[in-house]
């Protein structure tokens, strides 16, 4: 019990820094393409996730059950960035929830780690503090999914939303039809659009905040269409087919691009295993051979650089083969 509670407490002091990191890394993996156009902020537009607001009288801004808790999670300024991520990805977790699982999952990955001789400490606190990142890269893998539901149902709503104009209905009634009509993840924004928009808030405005909850594309040349029509005028059924058309084309091109590219990452998974599978091996049917190098405090260096190593390549291969269209 006493060898718990001294690498819980040693966690701790690392958790701050580690989180930081993790969240500094996500910024990086998960920025939103710089060719998205821009577009202005709503004129009364609220951070989707701000804790003690009161004025969002349907939601529960709590973030966590515990007031304690509570109290202190309200306190973290990245407490904002962690709440906008769950609403994004869709889940019904509380942010208390997601920061107690990465402290329960860090500390018992540091206490298991630790249980080898031959592995450093240093190593065992950056072990730790990748196993508590996991909830926060499964937040991330499922919003990313999410975006790609979207965009994947986008040409058909367009296609459904240009007909229901050409019908003669206006565009407000035309997107409530759609938000009836699709299916999820897109009907829930859409709903969402038609519920603001009936609640009071413009066409305008209500456009604007879905394209700040959606740092999609072609959502964002959705938006930018429609508000563009509403300033200037012009047939918005005929902008509409042609949007739709277009991601149409994007679609087919990132397919052949993902085609091209499926050798590469082919290549950064198989070498990124190949080591990890040659020393498993190496270890279970020459475990003689394998504990010099363990038992060496040399070896115990070369194993943690060639891990780091092995991690950055995987990491740069991925990115030159992700290329974006």
């Amino acid at each position: 019990m006493a060898e718990l509670s001294v690498y819980g407490l040693a966690f701790l002091l690392a958790f701050a820094g580690g989180c930081g990191a993790a969240f500094a890394a996500w910024r990086f993996i998960a920025a939103p393409p710089a060719a998205a156009p821009s577009v202005a902020a709503p004129r009364q537009s609220l951070p989707p996730y701000v804790a003690g607001d009161d004025s969002q009288i349907l939601r529960d801004l709590s973030l966590s059950t515990l007031s304690f808790y509570n109290l202190l999670l309200k306190r973290l300024r990245i407490v904002q960035r962690l709440g906008d991520l769950i609403e994004k990805a869709d889940v019904s977790w509380s942010v208390g929830r997601v920061s107690a699982m990465m402290l329960l999952i860090g500390i018992v990955v540091l206490n298991v780690v630790l249980r080898f001789d031959f592995m450093p400490v240093l190593v065992a606190m950056v072990l730790a503090l990748g196993g508590a990142s996991l909830p926060l890269f499964y937040l991330i893998s499922r919003r990313d999914r999410r975006y790609r539901d979207i965009e994947q149902q986008l040409p058909e709503a367009l296609d459904y939303l240009s007909r229901a104009l050409v019908a003669g209905h206006s565009l407000p009634m035309a997107l409530e039809l759609l938000a009836d009509e699709a299916g999820p993840p897109l009907s829930s924004e859409l709903r969402q659009v038609v519920d603001e928009y009936n609640l009071g808030m413009s066409m305008d405005d209500a456009l604007r905040a879905l394209a700040l909850r959606l740092p999609v594309v072609d959502v964002q040349f959705l938006v930018s269409a429609v508000l563009t029509q509403s300033r200037t005028g012009g047939n918005l059924h005929e902008v509409l087919e042609n949007l739709s058309e277009t991601i149409r084309e994007r679609f087919a091109l990132k397919g052949q691009v993902r085609a091209l590219t499926a050798n590469g990452r082919m290549s950064a998974i198989v070498l990124s295993l190949l080591p990890v599978l040659i020393g498993t091996l190496m270890w279970i049917f020459n475990p003689t051979y394998f504990n010099i190098l363990i038992g060496n405090r040399l070896g115990t260096i070369l194993i943690t650089c060639a891990v780091f190593g092995q991690i950055l390549a995987y990491i740069v291969i991925s990115k030159i083969v992700d290329i974006k269209v």
